[in-house]
């Protein structure tokens, strides 16, 4: 019984051995099927809310800080008009960042990643008398 066990999965090995097909086409690197997307992770330190926009304080390569607006209406969308904004929820154990995502060097959509409770140390709100400046339609103003 032992031997015939065995015989079948030297069998078994064998096979799958004298039939497995190498492509070598899957393993090639074709230049023209790469993208120009690129993305950038930023910690985000500050996520202050008004009714039109978030105010965001970043870390800027461990050097400094810097802020910039997002406005609200950039997580509306349509068929003409794709959102810009995308809030992922995170863990609370992790810390909050922002990933910009670029198409040629050309602003696509910012995702913000972020705790969901608003009691979070992170979140906090813009003064009402400080209303925030949301005309904008791309974050060149982001320097790292």
């Amino acid at each position: 019984m032992k031997k015939l066990l065995i015989l079948i999965a030297l069998l078994s090995v064998f096979a799958t051995s004298a039939f497995a097909y190498d492509n070598p086409d899957a393993n090639s690197r074709d230049e023209s099927r790469w993208t120009t997307m690129t993305y950038t992770n930023i910690p985000i330190l500050k996520i202050l809310e008004s009714s039109n926009g978030y105010a965001i304080i970043y870390q800027k390569n461990k050097i400094g800080s810097g802020t910039t607006v997002i406005p609200k209406a950039w997580a509306k969308g349509s068929v003409d008009n794709p959102r810009k904004m995308k809030i992922r929820v995170i863990d609370s154990t992790l810390k909050p960042f922002m990933t910009i995502v670029s198409d040629g060097g050309e602003f696509k959509r910012v995702i913000l990643n972020v705790p969901k409770s608003k009691s979070n140390s992170v979140w906090g709100v813009v003064p009402n008398s400080k209303p925030l400046d949301v005309d904008k339609t791309d974050l060149s103003d982001v320097k790292l």
